[in-house]
């Protein structure tokens, strides 16, 4: 027997609350108080290394393609997984089966229309080269029933399926079938997708523009799209000051990832406002694979010596645009948030510091701590870090590069020892990071398929608190504290919305 998505949408609901939003931004605006037409001008702070969303959680990356691409399932206003791409889902009574009912006459960018055989391929790339896909669907596979319907079929039941398919970063985006053929695991070459925009130009360290797609429609889905504006132009300005001043002057529309210590500038600019919602956790990431901090008791050195306070004061000014907490999952999110391993998170002790590096048997080797300016608050974090590791004798030089560069050097473990970076908020523990190079990826699994074994998540609390308990034992990462996500929104723009990042395709402009 089979229930249908409808039914259990409920169980789904109760795993997933409010995945990202927050709650002033995830509902869109009237667009009447808009018109159709024009440009909307996004300054967003770096230009993202691919515009393949699968393979990537890199924020620029989603939030310059959530426009372009689409999946089979997307996150409503309240966090829910809804269909999009498909029309209806069915799940098996023991949960291994998802089978997909495909919307007729969705067409692609290239005019082409979408098939069950692009789902097909899209999907098994993704589970293949995302951290999603390698994290929650090994040994899952898509396979086609007609050309109206695909299945995807699990090794294992995973509660969070719907979820993680509507997740847009790393997006399940559906692609031309030939176009992930013809592609390598470093990423596609054609960026295509049948989503409200596509791409009319990608002007290498200037912008992206994407342009309005005359075919599409959104009819009968429960999740709408509306493009009014024309155009989107994101211009990468990595400078702040200058994505605040255009946005002042009316140059942009919107400026993405403001610090703190602005938010007055723009408050008191009286044609400007800034919108928060939960951000994610800052994290410090140590290369466990090779060189000094594959010795456990380095690594504990790290985490003892870190002021958390001192840290999130210098990247985000005031208390209210951060949370100190030792849990993965912000607090907001019951289900997943844990207090297990607390008594290790924010201990700032010099003495027990300089204890453990001595264990480690470090020698003054340098420690090489990779950042970015493109992130001000990554890069802030670095720099207190850099001192208070040079407090208890290490070694440490503070490299900084440009996010594309940064990324790159991210997946080779023999380019750094140590970084700052921030992830997004989620509701689950199913993020990302647990792929991540320099992790142990097997120990973590173990703990992951766990808890996706359970019958549900509340019978899966020992196994949540085991993971988190696992972070502070063996220190994969040190989490360093949640913060809250700060943009800036001009007063000519109506229908800004934020789920799991902003979403240009329903924003009007007032002139």
């Amino acid at each position: 027997m089979k229930k249908s998505y409808l039914l259990f949408i409920s169980l789904i609901a109760v795993i997933l609350i409010a995945a990202g939003c927050s709650n002033d931004s995830s509902k869109p605006s009237s667009a009447k108080e808009g018109k159709e037409g024009g440009t909307l001008n996004v300054a967003s702070q770096s230009e993202p290394a691919t515009l393949d969303a699968q393979i990537t959680g890199d924020s620029d990356v989603k939030d310059a393609t959530r426009s372009i691409y689409e999946g089979l399932m997307i996150l409503d206003d309240k966090g829910n997984p809804q269909p999009d791409l498909a029309s209806k889902v069915d799940v098996s009574e023991d949960k291994k089966t998802y089978t997909f009912q495909l919307r007729k006459g969705v067409k692609f960018h290239n005019g082409k229309e979408m098939t069950a055989d692009d789902v097909v391929a899209s999907i098994n790339r993704w589970i293949k080269l995302s951290s999603l896909g390698k994290t929650n669907f090994a040994g899952a596979e898509m396979t086609k029933v007609n050309n109206d319907t695909v299945k995807l079929t699990l090794q294992a039941p995973n509660v969070n399926t719907l979820s993680l398919l509507a997740d847009p970063i790393p997006a399940a985006a559906i692609l031309p079938k030939e176009i992930v053929d013809g592609a390598s695991d470093e990423g596609i070459k054609e960026y295509i997708g049948t989503g409200p925009y596509k791409l009319k130009e990608w002007k290498k360290n200037q912008y992206i523009l994407l342009e309005k797609f005359k075919d599409y429609s959104a009819k009968g889905r429960e999740v709408k799209k509306t493009p009014h504006a024309d155009e989107i132009k994101l211009s990468f300005v990595s400078d702040e000051s200058t994505r605040i001043s255009g946005l002042t002057t009316g140059q942009f529309d919107v400026a993405l990832s403001i610090s703190s210590d602005n938010t007055k500038q723009i408050e008191g600019s009286q044609n400007a406002k800034v919108e928060t919602s939960p951000g994610g956790f800052m994290g410090l990431f140590y290369n466990g694979d090779k060189g000094v901090f594959k010795d456990i008791n380095a690594r504990k050195a790290v985490n003892s010596v870190l002021n958390s306070k001192d840290i999130l004061d210098s990247s985000y000014g005031s208390s209210k645009f951060y949370t100190l907490s030792s849990s993965i999952v912000n607090k907001e999110y019951p289900n997943y948030y844990s207090t297990a391993g607390e008594k290790e998170y924010n201990q700032h002790d010099k003495k027990k510091a300089k204890e453990y590096l001595k264990k480690s048997g470090y020698n003054g080797e340098e420690i090489r701590l990779m950042a970015s300016r493109d992130y001000q608050d990554q890069y802030n974090t670095a720099v207190v870090v850099q001192q208070e590791l040079k407090s208890i004798g290490m070694n440490v030089k503070l490299e900084v590069y440009d996010w594309a560069t940064f990324s790159d050097k991210m997946s080779d473990t023999s380019q750094w020892d140590i970084y700052p970076v921030d992830w997004n908020a989620r509701s689950t523990i199913f993020q990302g990071f647990w792929t991540t190079k320099g992790t142990s990826v097997e120990k973590s699994m173990d703990y992951l398929n766990k808890i996706k074994a359970a019958p549900s998540v509340e019978e899966a609390r020992d196994e949540v608190d085991a993971i988190q308990q696992y972070v502070w034992d063996e220190l994969p990462f040190t989490l360093i504290g949640h913060k809250m996500n700060i943009n800036a929104v001009s007063d000519n723009v109506k229908g800004y919305q934020y789920n799991l990042g902003p979403i240009f395709y329903n924003m009007t402009l007032t002139k």
